[in-house]
């Protein structure tokens, strides 16, 4: 598809005539706006006809389904991924600035007021953002996303005159997620009750024995250890398990020495199932729609469910892509689909890491503060590289470039900016087309 812009910028019907486009594009009547997706704005007065689009959106955690489509031809196919990393990296910048404020202040005592979100909502509530008041404060990462899915919402929108939307949010349960017979007053009695804090529900679960040595050490002091990082797996019960002294030091132990690379190496159990995508979704699925509604006044805004969409999926015989599900959400079935679909994956663009966290030779702390451009280039730039599409993920600022697909592969270590050739600026996602898993058969 071409997606297509009038004189004003406002989006008109796409377009699979690239033949008329090419002409267009050479008598310069019409701009090249953007290269991926390939949209085209008109320099000329045009007949401003459109068809009704609905825009289905198969809400996620991390993966995002678009697909907007009229009555008899689907427009657009987008597989969105979310950042994962923001979790990890707020804990990183807790812990440099601890560090920091360790090393360079004098003791004060802590100022709790500037930390309550209730209490400054009260003492500043001029100063607070309407919304932001009376839903409360949402943690970053669930913040991330919704911004995630209104943007690219949004992004749909400049291209394609959207006339209604269709997003599905369903609720999740996860108590009934980990017991199915759960009900009435057993949601106020979860695994936890009884026990005064999250260390002796765990010891108190594992018989307060080692798990690695089963007591074979005979060392009577118990540790509590965590499966996965602390930074990314949290201290969920989940996450945590009874180890002795002995077992637990051996452990790190080895770590350090590079003996063994995890739980599985030293025979450790698997963390349990996690149920964090679900209940991110819990949290968000209300914000999300609200915020869209009132970003899109003139526009209807409908929520679906989750059991309608597979069953839409399964009378279809479509793979089980988030693209097809969005596809279903829409609710044009007869609408002939797209042979491609569009990847975006969304990258960070700023690194606020003021320091490596390594002392180089003498002690001295280097800054971690790169050039923003070297060469011409920068970081996540769509670059060709010996006939070859790959973007920019590393950079020094001799000009040579570490190239990778989209997926991590590998192109380049160390290339030249001699031999790259700029495609598309980095704009905060990285993209490209991929051939679309429509039917169920093409799976196998």
């Amino acid at each position: 598809m071409v997606y297509v812009l009038d004189i004003d910028g406002k989006p008109l019907m796409p377009t699979e005539r690239h033949g008329k486009v090419r002409r267009l594009l050479k008598e310069r009547k019409a701009k090249v706006v953007k290269k991926t997706p390939f949209t085209i704005q008109l320099l000329y007065n045009s007949t401003r006809y459109t068809q009704p689009v609905t825009l289905g959106v198969d809400a996620g955690s991390t993966p995002i389904g678009l697909s907007a489509s009229s009555k008899t031809k689907e427009l657009l196919a987008w597989d969105v991924e979310c950042r994962t990393d923001i979790p990890e990296l707020l804990s990183t910048r807790r812990e440099a600035r601890q560090a920091r404020r360790h090393r360079k202040t004098r003791y004060r005592a802590p100022r709790f007021k500037n930390r309550d979100r209730s209490q400054q909502n009260q003492v500043q509530p001029e100063q607070k953002d309407t919304q932001s008041k009376q839903k409360g404060w949402l943690a970053p990462s669930v913040e991330h996303k919704i911004d995630t899915h209104l943007n690219r919402i949004a992004a749909v929108q400049k291209i394609l005159p959207v006339t209604k939307i269709v997003v599905e949010t369903a609720s999740f349960d996860t108590q009934k997620l980990k017991n199915p017979e759960i009900s009435g007053i057993e949601y106020q009695q979860g695994e936890q009750t009884g026990f005064w804090n999250v260390r002796e529900y765990v010891l108190s679960r594992d018989n307060h024995e080692c798990q690695h040595c089963h007591g074979k050490k005979k060392d009577p002091i118990l540790n509590v250890h965590h499966i996965e990082s602390r930074k990314t797996g949290g201290n969920s019960p989940s996450n945590l398990i009874t180890l002795c002294e002995t077992c637990h030091k051996e452990y790190h132990a080895k770590i350090k020495a590079g003996e063994i690379k995890g739980p599985k190496d030293f025979k450790l159990p698997e963390r349990a199932e996690s149920y964090r995508d679900a209940a991110f979704m819990g949290i968000m699925r209300n914000t999300l729609l609200e915020r869209l509604k009132k970003a899109n006044p003139k526009i209807e805004v409908v929520n679906t469910y989750g059991y309608l969409t597979k069953n839409k999926r399964i009378e279809l015989g479509l793979a089980k892509e988030h693209y097809n599900d969005a596809y279903c959400i829409a609710g044009n079935l007869n609408a002939k689909p797209l042979e491609q679909c569009l990847y975006l994956k969304k990258i960070r663009r700023h690194n606020r890491q003021i320091h490596k966290f390594n002392f180089s030779k003498g002690h001295v702390r280097k800054s971690n503060q790169a050039p923003h451009l070297v060469g011409g280039f920068c970081l996540f730039d769509k670059v060709l590289y010996k006939g070859q599409k790959c973007f920019i993920t590393g950079r020094r600022a001799t000009g040579y470039f570490v190239l990778k697909t989209i997926f991590g592969e590998t192109i380049h270590k160390s290339a030249s900016m001699r031999k790259l050739t700029l495609l598309e600026r980095a704009d905060g996602y990285i993209k490209e087309t991929e051939v679309r898993q429509f039917l169920a058969t093409q799976i196998a």
